[in-house]
């Protein structure tokens, strides 16, 4: 994250749209951690006794749908845990990368001559 791209309120703005989607992962509807909470607590609002396995999946982030870390606008801001937020962004490196590689000439057309 280079935080000179993100507003100066970001933290706050992304606060927000976390408490809106109650905590929760707006793609796989997975319950994640509130701030400060801690892993018992968190165990025990899941339902469960005892900790909870691989933590940092359960961490609410807030993704940039079309990746411009200004652009703020409601329609642009998911509240995605860790786990979907890595998954979308990979998704749209790799389409990025074909994207280019195909600007550049360097994909070649499969096709049977008959």
């Amino acid at each position: 994250m280079q935080r000179e791209l993100y507003p100066s309120n970001w933290d706050e703005i992304a606060f927000a749209i976390k408490q809106q989607a109650q905590w929760t992962c707006q793609q796989c509807h997975r319950l994640c951690r509130k701030p400060g909470e801690t892993k018992e607590e968190f165990a025990f609002r899941l339902g469960y006794s005892g900790t909870i396995e691989k933590i940092g999946r359960y961490t609410l982030t807030v993704a940039h749908v079309n990746h411009v870390a200004n652009d703020c606008r409601s329609e642009n801001l998911r509240a995605w845990c860790s786990s979907c937020h890595g998954t979308y962004d990979l998704k749209q490196m790799s389409l990025k990368k074909y994207l280019k590689r195909e600007r550049n000439g360097q994909l070649r057309l499969n096709l049977e001559l008959h």
